[in-house]
C-alpha cells in the first residue's frame, strides 16, 4: 500500500510596512512616501485593500547600491 503524500505549505514571514508608519520612520512625508512608492523606488505588496512597503526586498535593494 502506498503511503500518502503530505503536503506541507511553508510560507516565509516577510516583513511589510504601511506607507504613513514608513514615513514617520524615517523623517518624510506620507507624500514624499506615496511619490516613492507610484515612480517605482519603493518596492510594495498589495494585501487586500492595503499597498505596504516590502522591507525585505528594499533592503536587498539597498545593500546592491539602489539608492533612493
Amino acid at each position: 500500500m502506498e503511503q500518502p503524500q503530505i503536503i506541507v505549505n511553508i510560507v516565509e514571514t516577510v516583513p511589510l510596512m504601511h506607507p504613513d508608519k514608513f514615513a514617520e520612520h524615517i523623517g518624510r512625508t506620507p507624500g514624499v512616501i506615496g511619490g516613492w512608492i507610484d515612480s517605482g523606488y519603493l518596492p510594495t505588496v498589495k494585501v487586500g485593500r492595503y499597498q505596504l512597503i516590502n522591507l525585505a526586498l528594499l533592503t536587498e535593494n539597498l545593500k546592491q547600491g539602489f539608492v533612493l
